[in-house]
């Protein structure tokens, strides 16, 4: 979502006009789509002669597994894209004859005065990006900050590593171990899927080690970001197996930050790139390359150096993460393929079709012919996933190989699927009754974030008014309900349901469910519940368009969708009929056996080395 607005001038008076309302979805799809093929084109600008992919490596790896997931995560490419197409499209409908920028920050100073100039329209007021000095001092600030704090937590007086053995070493971030959790079960993510491995495997055979900082985004702070406890005893910071002196070469990348910087400003392809539709963006590019330089790839190259050092210490016959597409994940992977250990990675949340990191060219997962030490994209040796709808994105999309690929489905859906059957009529009639104040009371859940529907969440409001339902809100577990005090402020037919309530009684007794982004959506059409998504297009448009849910980009129609999903008995059956055959399709059918098929896929790994089974 951008923010700004222009002050334009057609010829009738000034009036304003908010660039956000400019951006229908048909065009932040475009925007975001445009912003992921820029920066995977990253990969062939010629960088001292060489491609960036081929330019910058550690260990002999490409550095680029890094670097396209810096750019992505900062989501400042797409903000550029959604900015000139936004303004682009006040240009085509208002044909304003002068403007200038009221409010927006630098990304609108910066493109609006150039789209004017092209269309020959006067451009009054500030100009241009302005300057980046104060900017790039903190990115610096900041890269010193988390490395001082690394070497730091080496410093601190710490017992010697533990003497292990394991046949499987499970990388998990510690900001979502449970503090007081002593098994597998403490993981938010992975939980069942490491519980069901230690009952498979002998006493000993897992160890758990943690990675990355000890709280999550929300609540990190840039200082603390590597200074660690040991934890909950189960759980074995990485770097008690990983002291200063393994982390020599990341000190020596380090070392070199600002000549890496160098050589990227320098580059007259990266320049050129940074002309977008016209627009010269490269103030805001060189930003980001610095970033690049700075941040990123002296935090990789560490994360590689500490994953080494485990895997040197432990050897294992196989390593287990979940966030096998994430930096950590890839260092991991690209450091346990140089060790000759089989790696693992575990689904444990939606793909989503623009997410980047599961998105790969061609020539991205094979060899660089003028690097032979860079083998390809560090794929996991398996990936175990919730069904065929995962395999088909990843096949196509991504181009890995069918081999490395396994369905195995979902734990958590499992444990949802498991939880709603055991759900009396009474126990539905007092989920009804504490949201509607009756038993027989009628409602619909939105379960979404905040942030993605604040734009139609009035519209929703009023058409659930008008239908004489209540809307429940359940919040998003990184929000709280204060978020939605304006929603709920808009009728006594709101009401605010906080994260931590059970999922399953909700969906159950509800209507529908509604929604923007969140894969919820999906779990409802397991359990049988109708879902409306909101917002389109999203990353569940390919869901509506299959015919399994109903949807709409218009605001304005929301009401008529929800009276339809509501109320119209042959809707609801054609909904029905779609969802079970894609369910089918898919193998998206929940029975109980996801993490315990993990768990033997994974032995078996470990049993055959780096064989897969399809």
């Amino acid at each position: 979502m951008i923010s700004g607005t222009l002050v334009i001038d057609s010829g009738t008076g000034r009036r304003r006009a908010s660039l956000a309302d400019y951006l229908p979805p048909e065009l932040e799809e475009t925007a975001v789509t445009a912003a992921n093929t820029w920066i995977k084109e990253l990969r062939h600008a010629v960088v001292d002669g060489q491609p960036m992919r081929r330019r910058f490596t550690y260990r002999g790896d490409s550095l680029w597994w890094f670097t396209e997931l810096y750019l992505h995560k900062t989501q400042v490419i797409e903000d550029l894209f959604r900015t000139i197409l936004a303004v682009e499209e006040v240009m085509a409908r208002e044909h304003p004859l002068e403007i200038h920028v009221e409010t927006g920050g630098r990304l609108a100073r910066g493109i609006a005065p150039q789209v004017a100039a092209a269309r020959g329209i006067r451009y009054r007021g500030t100009r241009g990006f302005g300057p980046s000095w104060s900017r790039l001092a903190r990115l610096d600030a900041r890269a010193r900050g988390l490395h001082v704090a690394a070497l730091a937590s080496r410093l601190t007086r710490r017992a010697a590593p533990p003497e292990l053995r394991p046949v499987v070493a499970a990388f998990v971030h510690r900001a979502f171990w449970k503090t007081d959790g002593s098994d597998g079960s403490a993981e938010s993510y992975i939980g069942p899927v490491l519980v069901a491995l230690e009952q498979i495997l002998p006493h000993g055979a897992l160890a758990y080690l943690g990675v990355g900082p000890t709280e999550n985004f929300a609540a990190r702070r840039w200082w603390r970001a590597r200074i660690v406890s040991s934890g909950p005893r189960a759980l074995v910071p990485i770097e008690r197996f990983a002291p200063l002196g393994s982390l020599d070469g990341s000190r020596r990348l380090w070392r070199e930050r600002y000549r890496l910087r160098r050589a990227l400003w320098g580059s007259t392809d990266l320049r050129q790139r940074a002309i977008i539709r016209g627009c010269d963006c490269w103030a805001v590019i060189r930003e980001e390359l610095a970033g690049v330089a700075l941040l990123q790839w002296p935090w990789s190259a560490r994360a590689m150096d500490e994953a080494a050092a485990a895997l040197d210490a432990l050897r294992p016959k196989a390593a287990l993460t979940y966030a096998e597409a994430g930096g950590w994940g890839r260092a991991l992977v690209l450091e346990a393929r140089r060790a000759g250990v089989p790696s693992i990675g575990l689904q444990h949340g939606f793909i989503y079709r623009h997410w980047l990191n599961y998105r790969h060219e061609r020539d991205e997962v094979q060899p660089d012919p003028g690097h032979p030490a860079d083998v390809g994209f560090p794929a996991p040796t398996l990936t175990l996933l919730f069904d065929d709808y995962a395999v088909d994105h990843l096949t196509r999309a991504g181009h890995f190989p069918r081999s490395s690929l396994a369905v195995t489905g979902s734990a958590r859906l499992d444990g949802l699927a498991a939880a709603a059957r055991t759900l009396s009529d009474e126990d539905l009639a007092r989920a009804r009754a504490a949201v509607t104040g009756t038993a027989d009371g009628r409602f619909v859940l939105l379960v979404t974030k905040y942030r993605q529907a604040r734009s139609v969440l009035p519209a929703l409001v009023e058409a659930t008014r008008a239908a004489g339902v209540t809307l429940a809100i359940k919040t998003h577990p990184a929000e709280t309900p204060a978020v939605y005090a304006s929603a709920a402020e808009g009728g006594d037919h709101v009401v605010v349901i906080p994260s931590a309530d059970p999922l399953a009684p909700l969906l159950r007794a509800a209507g529908a469910l509604v929604t923007v982004n969140s894969t919820v959506a999906l779990d409802a059409a397991v359990l049988g519940v109708p879902a409306l998504v909101i917002g389109l297009p999203n990353n569940l448009s390919p869901f509506v368009e299959a015919g399994i849910m109903a949807g709409t980009a218009d605001p304005e129609a929301i009401g008529t969708e929800l009276r339809r999903i509501l109320y119209d008995q042959g809707f609801l059956d054609q909904l029905g009929s779609a969802r079970g055959a894609f369910l089918d399709r898919f193998g998206m059918r929940p029975d109980g056996r996801a993490a315990e098929r993990a768990a033997e896929m994974v032995v078996r790994l470990t049993e055959n080395g780096s064989r897969c089974a399809s």
